[in-house]
């Protein structure tokens, strides 16, 4: 699986755990043990692009070939007290700001399809 999983313990479960995959929003499984949430989630994956393709949504890469996909500069403009935000934000996060904003539009792009 190249997608990045997250598997946690359940905050509302007796000793369940919760996988979610990182770049398939809403796309988590549960499993009583982080071996069975890891199986669960490999369904729900499949399950989740499966349905993505049938709808013509839009399927997110994962983030290890997001690393790879060549980059391109360009020049954008932002107010100066947007632009303050966005550094106050990345400092906090130790983010670089194109990082920041490419993640930003991605959010912004696949919310809204």
């Amino acid at each position: 699986m190249e997608y990045t999983v997250k598997i946690f313990p359940d905050p509302d479960g007796e000793g369940d755990y919760i996988a979610e995959i990182e770049e398939l929003k809403g796309c988590s499984a549960f499993g009583e043990t982080p071996e069975e949430a890891l199986q669960e989630i490999e369904i729900a994956m499949n399950l989740w692009i499966e349905t993505a393709k049938k709808h013509g949504k839009p399927i997110p890469k994962p983030k290890s070939q997001k690393a790879n996909e060549p980059k391109r500069r360009f020049n954008v403009m932002f107010p100066e007290s947007l632009l303050k935000d966005i550094d106050e934000y990345r400092g906090k996060h130790a983010m670089k700001r194109s990082e920041l904003l490419a993640a930003a539009a991605e959010k912004y792009i696949t919310s809204t399809h």
